[in-house]
């Protein structure tokens, strides 16, 4: 560490920031681009008092090199060796950090925001906070971008904010022992989950800070992580407000709205507490009841007015058309404000999206 930044840190007050990135052959993953936007995205930051830490993996097929270019001109610190994934090389990262709070910067996303850590930093420090959060752009693979507003009261089903636009302080951090590596997919919530269950103090920063690339190893593993989130809010929080394992993973992304009957929804939307999401939930069911094509009783259509020919059954979410009332020969599925239609009730042949 530069001498100079640790006396001006000193002098001024000004905390530094650790910000921490974690590569593995970046080149054969066809990811170059990417760690160099990243790298330039902190180089390109208005606060002056920032370390970038690279935690590489023992990279082998040049990955290290594209590194070495910015390492010579000390805009970053660069320690390879073999590790035992993401979280225990995020770990490593928190053990050689020394700014007061410490960020985590994946490889593929990047600050398009130069004001990013000036920002978050005079939130934390304005409002003596442990940690903050802040809305991130979402970049999609076909172009199209989406805005993910921070909003803890969305811990439960994992939509509270994006881990990058995290800034906490390091030494709490270290107290917690940094991210459990037994969470093999989603150690970054359950740490998350973990610091609002122990009643660290947070501040949402009014900004969006970050672009955040969509398809992760998380996006490709959803399964794991639905029982990783669900088990580090069960563990944390769920079994003390009165939730089951089962409710939390129920309640993961909202899947109970696609996997429980209306009457099953509401009853357990009613059994979560409103500081994690009950009002937001409620209005969710209420859409949702609106526009199900649930409502509707069962019809009976005839030929020539005497013939029962086609039977129209609605089950939940899903409708059914049965020839001479026998035959499946059409069903549609509804969810999400979506629906699909089955030739035979198997064959997919037609999806409508519904846009209000």
């Amino acid at each position: 560490m530069d001498g100079k930044l640790m006396k001006k840190q000193h002098d001024y007050g000004t905390p530094l920031v650790t910000v921490v990135t974690i590569t593995f052959n970046l080149i054969d993953k066809k990811r170059e681009a990417y760690i160099t936007q990243c790298i330039e995205s902190v180089c390109n930051q208005t606060y002056p008092y920032i370390e970038h830490i690279i935690i590489d993996g023992a990279s082998n097929d040049g990955t290290l090199e594209i590194l070495k270019q910015y390492q010579d001109c000390n805009k970053i610190e660069v320690y390879s060796s073999p590790d035992k994934g993401i979280y225990d090389a995020m770990n490593k990262g928190i053990a050689r950090a020394n700014g007061k709070y410490i960020n985590f910067l994946n490889s593929d996303d990047f600050f398009h925001n130069k004001e990013a850590v000036a920002v978050s930093v005079e939130y934390l420090e304005k409002n003596v906070a442990d940690y903050s959060f802040a809305d991130a752009m979402l970049l999609y693979d076909n172009g199209k971008e989406y805005l993910w507003e921070g909003d803890v009261s969305k811990l439960l089903w994992g939509s509270h904010y994006c881990h990058q636009t995290m800034f906490v302080r390091t030494d709490l951090l270290r107290s917690i022992n940094g991210f459990d590596t037994s969470y093999k997919i989603s150690a970054d919530t359950e740490m998350m989950i973990r610091l609002y269950a122990q009643k660290a103090a947070y501040v949402k920063v009014p900004s969006c800070i970050v672009s955040y690339r969509v398809g992760g190893y998380s996006s490709q593993n959803q399964l794991q992580s639905r029982l990783d989130h669900s088990m580090a809010f069960y563990k944390n929080i769920g079994k003390d407000i009165g939730l089951s394992m089962h409710d939390c993973f129920l309640c993961w992304n909202q899947s109970f709205f696609d996997e429980l009957p209306k009457q099953q929804q509401l009853e357990l939307i009613l059994r979560i507490p409103l500081e994690y999401g009950l009002e937001y939930l409620l209005r969710e069911f209420m859409t949702r009841l609106c526009l199900s094509s649930e409502m509707p009783g069962n019809k009976q259509y005839y030929l020539f007015g005497f013939i029962p020919i086609l039977k129209c059954e609605y089950q939940e979410n899903k409708k059914y058309f049965r020839l001479f009332n026998v035959l499946n020969v059409l069903k549609s599925v509804e969810y999400q404000k979506k629906k699909k239609f089955y030739l035979l009730g198997v064959l997919p042949i037609l999806k409508v999206k519904r846009y209000l």
